[in-house]
């Protein structure tokens, strides 16, 4: 018969109390000759029963436990007072000091926000768009140049013809405005 560790703890008991037949406690003894550890935890065991042994035993009143017991059923009967405190200094459930902090948490939240996501706001222009603007307004050059008054710059549909500026256009009887009564 071979003993594993958990066999051996969970016999450590009945060999103290020599409750072990003789085939388990011959198992019992090898075991803890084959390992120190198990020797060591038999020795605390065995030293554990001899300090409780050794302890003077408390004496108290025959009433002792019907007393404890009355004491308890009274103490359960008994309604407990809770505890109130002063709400005049609360605000929405916080007391001063910690309503303050909330309300620096809220506005420190709602600040970096703002300043993360500017394109979600409209309120705010962002940091890239104006760094922008300011590139492109380096790259208009300073001095206009010349231009011919005759020639029209280029629109958007080249097959009409280039007119001449100063040539007034008539669009009376190509536009119909809403309420126009003619």
């Amino acid at each position: 018969y071979i003993m594993n560790r958990y066999e051996f703890e969970d016999k450590i008991s009945d060999y103290l109390d020599n409750n072990l037949s003789i085939s388990e406690r011959q198992a019992f003894e090898k075991y803890v000759k084959e390992n120190k550890d198990a020797e060591n935890l038999l020795n605390s065991v065995r030293h554990t029963i001899e300090l409780v042994r050794k302890q003077k035993s408390i004496k108290t009143s025959e009433n002792f436990m019907l007393n404890l017991s009355d004491r308890i059923k009274s103490y359960k009967k008994t309604p407990q007072k809770p505890t109130k405190r002063d709400s005049r200094n609360f605000i929405f459930g916080f007391s001063p000091k910690n309503s303050a902090l909330m309300g620096v948490f809220i506005f420190s939240f709602v600040y970096l926000l703002l300043n993360i996501a500017p394109e979600a706001n409209s309120l705010f222009q962002s940091n890239i768009v104006s760094s922008k603007k300011s590139a492109i307004e380096k790259d208009i050059p300073q001095s206009p140049k010349p231009v011919d008054n005759k020639m029209e710059f280029v629109s958007v549909d080249s097959s009409q013809e280039v007119k001449d500026s100063k040539e007034k256009i008539n669009l009376n009887d190509k536009i119909k405005l809403v309420k126009n009564k003619r």
